[in-house]
């Protein structure tokens, strides 16, 4: 023992040993300043902005973005009611459908509505009264009305909808004048690319919680048979690898992307082992009978070197996406090191300081 306590690794253990509860404390700090970045944690379904930006092509796109505006466009699904009509090709559903677009381009917010009741007033200056007049004009409508004639879409053009808060804003103002609005004979449905974006995010952040959950509990029950009322200990170099990991992309400003996404049930899968290693070396000496300073001693000297070792192989690993020329890559190398780099500092510092405050 007095050999293990001589070496590097011996004298960060009696270290943590003597200092447990200022080490414990602070890691709890810690842990709660970076848990409460993580409640901030952005997750992004622009998929431009997880391009490389020297591509010429994105260049260019961002270019012409800069220059004429970001447009959006959200599409109204107008479909007939077969109890009420079957064709949309009648005065008054065509009628009812001016009377929205005419109170969408009203709104400041929109720059531009294109369906077909603005064609037909663009034609006529009104809405034609004679069915076969109307049946004739859609004929010419394949983008604006459906081959079937019982669907019709509504374009509604905006500028700078791109983030969440955004997107809502844009689909509650569709919605909110779409309801005024009494449709004869039609059901609606608001969609679109920023509807598809809310979309997204939306299951981004289901899978990211549901992918961690899931393989959190798999975890914990193999930790418990293999480590009865112990394996809690192994989850705290977890919590460190999955709230860090968090907090610092979030206070960094690297979103969660398709792409990270499922870092957080990756982290934990590769983090468990480190816990383990420390827990089962401390079992170890308990069963000798050993007292607390040398199970702790006996952890860290006896395998930190080997959990070292193991993490930075995995690290060197990751680290190698940051060569990447996409971002997407670059965040999930960025994100994947950090976890485990966390799940290592958990093991090493937090968890043996928590064993060195009484026996367990």
């Amino acid at each position: 023992m007095k050999e293990l306590k001589d070496t590097l690794f011996g004298k960060l253990a009696l270290i943590e040993y003597r200092y447990s509860k200022i080490i414990v404390v602070s890691m709890i700090l810690i842990t709660v300043f970076l848990s409460l970045g993580a409640l901030n944690l952005r997750f992004e379904s622009d998929f431009m902005k997880e391009l490389p930006q020297n591509f010429d092509v994105v260049r260019t796109q961002n270019l012409i973005n800069s220059e004429f505006g970001e447009e959006e466009g959200i599409i109204i699904l107008l479909e007939t009611d077969f109890d009420i009509v079957n064709d949309i090709r009648n005065k008054q559903t065509i009628e009812s459908i001016y009377e929205l677009e005419k109170r969408l381009k009203a709104r400041p917010e929109i720059i531009d509505v294109v369906g077909p009741g603005t064609v037909y007033y663009s034609i006529f200056r009104s809405i034609p009264s004679d069915e076969t007049t109307l049946r004739e004009v859609a004929k010419n409508m394949p983008g604006l009305i459906s081959k079937d004639y019982t669907s019709a879409i509504v374009m509604v053009r905006m500028s700078g909808v791109r983030g969440e808060e955004e997107i809502q804003a844009a689909i509650d103002i569709v919605k909110e004048e779409t309801e005024k609005v009494q449709l004869y004979g039609l059901d609606y449905t608001i969609t679109g690319s920023p509807v598809l974006n809310k979309t997204i995010l939306k299951v981004l952040r289901e899978d990211a919680l549901k992918t961690m959950a899931i393989s959190a509990i798999i975890v914990f029950i193999l930790l418990t048979l293999i480590l009865r009322f112990k394996s809690f200990f192994v989850i705290i170099p977890l919590l460190c690898g999955v709230l860090w990991t968090a907090g610092i992309l979030s206070y960094v400003g690297i979103p969660i992307s398709l792409v990270t996404a499922s870092v957080g049930a990756i982290v934990i899968g590769l983090g468990a082992e480190y816990g383990i290693f420390m827990v089962l070396r401390y079992n170890e000496e308990a069963k000798k009978g050993k007292p607390n300073d040398e199970r702790v001693v006996a952890m860290i000297a006896g395998v930190g070197k080997g959990t070292i070792g193991s993490s930075s192989t995995t690290v060197a690993g990751f680290m190698a996406l940051a060569l990447s020329s996409m971002p997407m890559m670059v965040h999930l190398g960025t994100a994947l090191s950090l976890g485990i780099i966390s799940c290592l500092i958990g093991a090493l510092v937090f968890l043996p300081s928590i064993m060195a405050l009484r026996e367990w």
